[in-house]
């Protein structure tokens, strides 16, 4: 590998391992409270609070916030197999970058926004980046 590929693997290494730390503490703040107080969380998907909250809502909302700390759990993987220079953490990167573009997908079609643009923006950039590290460094050869 010539040298000037090798910084640039360094750089978009570290880029996308600090794009996962981001994704990491953003995914643990919205799971965790979902996970521990599902009640609460029903604010956070748009909705006036209703009068009566059902219990299959409680318990879907609860869902959402495990399927978020599993996430988290993916991506601290996926950021310690990048560092190791394992392949495996790019693919798992880019596993989850193609679960947060359908997410942000999902966003959109429920008018969520801010919630859309930044899952397809993010998931977009988590498969460009890992995709990036995984080959670059074959196609500099």
């Amino acid at each position: 590998m010539a040298p000037y590929s090798k910084t640039i693997h360094i750089v978009l290494t570290t880029v996308l391992i600090l794009l996962i730390g981001l994704l990491v503490l953003q995914a643990l703040g919205y799971g965790v409270g979902f996970a521990i107080d599902p009640e609460t969380g029903v604010n956070e998907f748009g909705y006036e609070e209703p009068t009566v909250v059902e219990n299959l809502t409680v318990a879907l909302v609860g869902l959402v916030g495990v399927g978020m700390v599993g996430i988290a759990a993916l991506l601290i993987l996926s950021a310690i197999l990048v560092w190791r220079g394992n392949p495996a953490g790019a693919y798992v990167a880019m596993m989850i970058g193609g679960i947060y573009v359908l997410s942000g997908l999902c966003a959109f079609r429920a008018e969520w926004w801010w919630d859309a643009s930044f899952y397809t923006f993010s998931g977009a950039l988590l498969i460009v980046l890992s995709a990036a590290v995984r080959w670059l460094p074959q196609a500099a050869r």
